[in-house]
């Protein structure tokens, strides 16, 4: 008994060792390495209530999320009186934590609206409800689980076209850890095996509650510095992984054709949904690194290689959806495009990763804030939000806001 008391001892004492010694290693990888998701039951992941920490993988900013799961500061649900708020869902690029929190488009956006005459002195203030990797299944989702206890006046959803007609697909999608919707002709509903199967799901929890751990980044990020960046896109050979192709060009094959269909059902629902909470709404497509890239040759060069007219196929979709719907949309593509042109600026990427690719940095922020709170200021002036008043005004920003194309069957409304 005394042997085997004494193994049971050794086993114990062994086992806590074990765990002194991880949770060592969770609390550097804690601070080289912060992670800031967590398992979410109805989007399969979210921003992780309380999460802060730096992060330095592409550009860098001191990111904390606040008590409800989303970044920035903690608000009240109840709007303060005289206040105007912003709902801005959609994935990484809303959620920019490449960037400071005041440079985030969203923060960008507010501050531009805030000097808007129609609204008379008004205070404003803009929510960030982006959370990275996100399609347009998971923002429908977030806003009708998240956004509506804000009382928000706008609700702009950020599309990302360079994977979020993939990440709105079962079929095409390789992350299945999130729910999809399905409908052709009747009622949408949720589907894939996030949703049909429990054993997938908890498969789901586990992965996610494991990772915050920290430890699966922590020896993931090693691996990327020891790469060192192998592989990199250059100017030469502009191709980004997270982009699909595929979507400047009308889309060919079934998979493709139902992804779009199921992402532009996903768009008006989420414009229905909004409607139905009597709350203005803007559907707003980001643009791609190469879309708005400084030297027009790369551009062309790319646009001969992909054998299409130019780049703006996915943003007139888009635009004509608004119209044939009736909700505004604003490209950002074209503007973007003319201003990094005339300013040889490159809008995504920083120090520590290729220029013109990647997120947005502080200028692509600045630039696409600008736009969209001139947007925002207008459609107060033409009455589009009855929480506000209506002025004339003019745009501010600089830069002529203008539809995709000068052919586009839709203007940005």
């Amino acid at each position: 008994m005394r042997k085997l008391l004494g193994t049971l001892a050794l086993i114990a004492f062994g086992f806590g060792l074990a765990l002194v010694v991880a949770d060592l290693g969770i609390r550097v990888a804690n601070r080289w390495f912060p992670y800031f998701y967590c398992y979410d039951q109805y989007r399969g992941w979210g921003l992780n209530s309380g999460a802060h920490g730096w992060y330095r993988r592409e550009g860098g900013s001191y990111v904390r999320i606040n008590q409800d799961g989303f970044r920035g500061p903690d608000y009240p649900r109840a709007k303060p009186p005289g206040t105007v708020r912003i709902a801005v869902i959609g994935d990484s690029y809303v959620e920019a934590i490449q960037v400071a929190e005041d440079q985030t488009f969203t923060a960008v956006a507010g501050r531009e609206l805030a000097q808007c005459p129609a609204l008379k002195g008004k205070r404003v203030e803009a929510l960030n409800f982006g959370v990275d990797g996100y399609g347009t299944a998971q923002e429908l989702i977030t806003l009708q689980r998240k956004v509506w206890s804000y009382d928000p006046d706008f609700v702009v959803l950020a599309i990302f076209l360079g994977n979020d007609v993939r990440n709105n697909s079962v079929v095409l999608e390789g992350d299945q850890c999130r729910p999809f919707w399905t409908g052709d002709g009747g009622a949408m509903k949720l589907t894939g095996p996030f949703i049909d199967s429990p054993s997938f799901k908890l498969w789901c929890m586990a992965r996610f509650d494991y990772r915050d751990l920290r430890l699966l980044d922590l020896f993931s990020n090693t691996w990327q510095i020891v790469k060192g960046g192998a592989g990199a896109p250059t100017a030469e050979h502009p191709v980004e992984r997270a982009i699909n192709y595929s979507i400047y060009s009308p889309p060919v094959g079934k998979s493709w054709q139902d992804a779009w269909r199921i992402t532009e059902q996903l768009i008006a629902a989420t414009h229905d949904e909004a409607a139905r909470h009597h709350v203005a709404f803007l559907a707003v497509t980001e643009e791609t690194g190469i879309q708005a890239w400084p030297d027009p040759a790369v551009r062309a060069k790319f646009i001969a290689r992909l054998g299409v007219p130019d780049l703006f196929y996915p943003d007139r979709r888009i635009a004509a959806l608004g119209e044939r719907d009736g909700f505004a949309v604003l490209n950002l593509a074209q503007p973007l495009q003319q201003y990094a042109q005339r300013t040889h600026l490159f809008l995504h990427g920083f120090k520590n990763t290729p220029r013109g690719f990647g997120h947005w940095n502080a200028n692509g922020h600045a630039i696409a804030g600008r736009l969209i709170g001139d947007k925002l200021c207008a459609m107060i002036a033409a009455g589009a939000c009855k929480t506000c008043g209506a002025l004339p005004i003019e745009n501010k920003s600089g830069v002529t806001n203008q539809p995709a194309a000068a052919n586009s069957p839709a203007a940005a409304q």
